[in-house]
């Protein structure tokens, strides 16, 4: 993000709390893969239109990797009451009042597209998910009208030729879990003056018309299954590819979409399979799958035993000790999210956003109340620790994922059933 453009947020919460997302998310995912981060322009007029897998973590990765502040529509029902509403003011969220929610169709969202109209003249991002609802299947909805209406509404009232729609679409391997995989991509941007005069001949059409071509847009940004039916076979398809091109520990955040666009092809292989081979290709997956859960092992760690090399356990008895601390600092605020997604979380979509918050506000004041009594005690051991506390924290976590794959890799190499399940594996083809 270019933090030059930050004074052109209102929201204080979401200034103060940027640093802390960034170190957050580097915990949260093993990878992020960030593709044309600078199709988001600053200072110009611009519609994000997104696909919406998760409740917050979408939004919040606009905030922290786009250049121009991004303002996130948001569901109007949480704005309800005063405190919360002034809190995601402050967050740089505003309401869209929906009838599902409990409100009028026409119940104040004049106001809500006059409040978009006076973001986009100043220059800053408004995000819109188009889909109208979070959901965690690896598929693009059908669009809602809204962004279309305040696109045109917009240029009625502005007629700004830069006045654009960029289409985004938001990835995770599973968007659930920690240690996550993310991948982001900014597509093309769609300039609304190009559908202007269809919009005054019959807005209809034109609406219809510009709600399609976003669609289409995010299809090619966005994992796609078209038959519900092939859910699990395409999870299992995924997981064989990335099994069979795992990715690099460091950087956390690559700026490519090279790996999206390798298991976009794994899905759309699958999506023109005839239905007879793709049962077929579905049979033989269950039973590789199903053999690897009897087992017990799993296709990660069979497909990379170089994990489970002695060698790799010098590692681990040398990071022992960073680890520990790291561990020990980390834990009460680290616990708290954890056990907070676990026991209370019902919707898998909310997940991650529990760990991401707790572990964001939490850490923030941990961090912060750490340096304080450091400070005041004049105890260099615990400004130290202040200080380092954000790497230690992610090492901690890292040393954990060295250590869970280096066992899962040992069991691996001296097990009995490792050259039957080897051959199972090799009659997959799922490309």
């Amino acid at each position: 993000m270019d933090y030059r453009n930050i004074r052109k947020s209102k929201g204080w919460i979401y200034n103060l709390l940027l640093p802390s997302i960034h170190l957050e998310y580097r915990k949260l995912f093993q990878k992020i893969h960030l593709h044309n981060r600078k199709g988001v322009p600053a200072n110009k007029p611009v519609l994000i239109a997104s696909n919406h897998p998760t409740a917050f973590i979408d939004p919040l990765f606009f905030c922290i990797f786009f250049d121009p502040p991004v303002y996130n529509m948001t569901r109007g029902d949480i704005f309800r009451k005063p405190f919360f509403r002034k809190l995601l003011e402050h967050c740089n969220m505003f309401p869209v009042y929906r009838q599902r929610d409990g409100y009028d169709k026409r119940d104040r969202n004049d106001e809500v597209f006059e409040y978009c109209q006076k973001k986009l003249v100043e220059g800053v991002a408004v995000n819109i998910f188009v889909e109208g609802e979070h959901h965690l299947d690896k598929r693009v909805l059908s669009m809602q009208k809204g962004i279309a209406r305040i696109a045109f509404g917009t240029y009625e009232n502005h007629p700004m030729d830069d006045l654009q729609i960029v289409p985004v679409g938001c990835n995770y391997s599973a968007g659930d879990i920690l240690r996550d995989e993310a991948k982001v991509n900014v597509g093309a941007p769609i300039f609304v003056k190009d559908y202007w005069e269809k919009y005054r001949e019959n807005p209809g059409a034109a609406i219809n018309s510009l709600c399609g071509d976003i669609r289409k847009a995010l299809i090619t940004l966005c994992y796609h299954i078209e038959n519900r039916n092939d859910d699990a076979l395409a999870e299992h398809l995924l997981t064989l590819w990335r099994n069979d091109h795992p990715v690099n520990a460091l950087p956390v955040v690559e700026h490519t979409a090279d790996r999206f666009k390798e298991e976009k092809k794994v899905l759309d292989c699958l999506n023109s399979m005839p239905e007879d081979q793709k049962r077929a290709l579905e049979e033989q997956t269950n039973a590789y799958f199903q053999a690897l859960k009897s087992s017990d092992i799993s296709d990660k760690s069979l497909m990379q035993p170089q994990q489970g090399k002695w060698s790799s356990l010098l590692f681990l008895v040398l990071g022992f000790l960073p680890m520990l601390v790291g561990f020990v600092l980390s834990f009460p605020i680290q616990s708290l999210a954890l056990y907070l997604a676990n026991t209370k979380v019902k919707k898998r979509e909310f997940r991650t956003s529990i760990l991401v918050g707790i572990g964001v506000l939490g850490n923030f004041f941990y961090y912060l109340s750490l340096l304080l009594v450091g400070l005041i005690l004049q105890s260099s051991l615990l400004i130290l620790f202040a200080v380092l506390l954000p790497a230690l924290s992610w090492f901690s976590i890292y040393w954990s994922d060295r250590l869970s794959a280096w066992r899962a890799a040992r069991r691996v190499l001296v097990h009995p059933e490792r050259s039957r399940l080897l051959a199972m594996r090799s009659r997959v083809h799922y490309t």
